[in-house]
């Protein structure tokens, strides 16, 4: 089940909650490239969870966003090469992060991360996102993490992908 491969409670950091999940389309994770260039990568489907911080009150502050995904591939090789070939492009992000819009602007820079695929975002209300990509099996997993600069880290967002599936 793909679900079980997703991010749970007990991998994020303490103050998130649930706020959505549920099971991905093709059709909906391709909005941007269209589903044709994600069958013929061989995508079968997903699912997402997104977390966002708890606030007290009200804050001017804006929250730390968490969007773990799966997405099924049809075999190992399939899964790996989506994530080898994927370009630092908002549109082919945007198929790792369901419900989460990559505004226009967004400056997408490739950065090292241990044993993942990971890009900056920064995004032009200040909000830094950090997505970290990876293949296991048949499997493409993917966490972005989100908020303002300094309060959110590539190694945090590694740290929750490594939780996933485990």
């Amino acid at each position: 089940m793909l679900a079980d491969r997703a991010c749970q409670e007990e991998h994020l950091p303490k103050g998130l909650e649930r706020l959505t999940f549920g099971n991905l389309s093709r059709s909906e994770m391709g909005r941007e490239v269209g589903s044709a260039p994600l069958e013929a990568a061989g995508v079968e489907g997903g699912y997402f969870a997104y977390w966002k911080e708890r606030h007290g009150s009200l804050e001017d502050d804006p929250a730390i966003e968490v969007v773990c995904q799966v997405v099924a591939f049809g075999d190992e090789g399939e899964a790996s090469r989506f994530v080898s070939e994927l370009p630092a492009d908002a549109d082919w992000l945007s198929v790792t992060v369901a419900g989460i819009a990559l505004a226009e602007g967004t400056g997408i820079t490739e950065v090292e991360a241990e044993g993942a695929r990971a890009f900056r975002l920064d995004e032009a209300d200040g909000r830094i996102r950090y997505a970290v990509v990876v293949a296991r099996d048949r499997f493409v997993l993917s966490v972005h993490l989100g908020g303002p600069e300094g309060e959110v880290s590539v190694e945090a967002a590694v740290a929750i992908l490594e939780t996933m599936g485990r």
